[in-house]
């Protein structure tokens, strides 16, 4: 029986990751067609993360239109985004990237897929 249960558990896991995206169970489909115009979505990013190449292959497949901020390629873009974490009274030592603001939210440290279209604006 413990090996049926770890063939399921292989089996949910596989598909979880390599059909809907994620092990946070969210469908990576295209939500371009539903999404509201105006959504605004900022990716900070640093140009050698994977976590962040991850998110931004995620949120392209998702049709989740966004900029990226490249923190590490312009002194002044890491100026912006300490002074973004400072407003909202993070510490910016413990913060890692992605980062993101989701139409004035912001999401730390690689939020999953679920978090960020939970703060998108929908049609209807």
């Amino acid at each position: 029986m413990k090996i049926f249960n770890l063939i399921l558990f292989a089996i949910g896991a596989y598909i979880a990751v390599h059909i809907n995206g994620g092990m946070d169970g969210v469908i990576n489909k295209n939500i371009a067609d539903t999404l509201a115009a105006g959504n605004q979505v900022v990716m900070y990013s640093l140009t050698t993360c994977s976590y962040c190449k991850q998110k931004r292959q995620q949120m392209t497949s998702a049709g989740i239109p966004f900029s990226e901020v490249f923190v590490d390629a312009d002194p002044s873009k890491m100026q912006e985004f300490n002074d973004l974490l400072a407003a909202r009274y993070v510490p910016p030592g413990g913060v890692g990237t992605p980062t993101l603001v989701v139409n004035g939210e912001l999401l730390l440290n690689n939020p999953s897929m679920a978090e960020i279209k939970k703060h998108l604006k929908y049609k209807g």
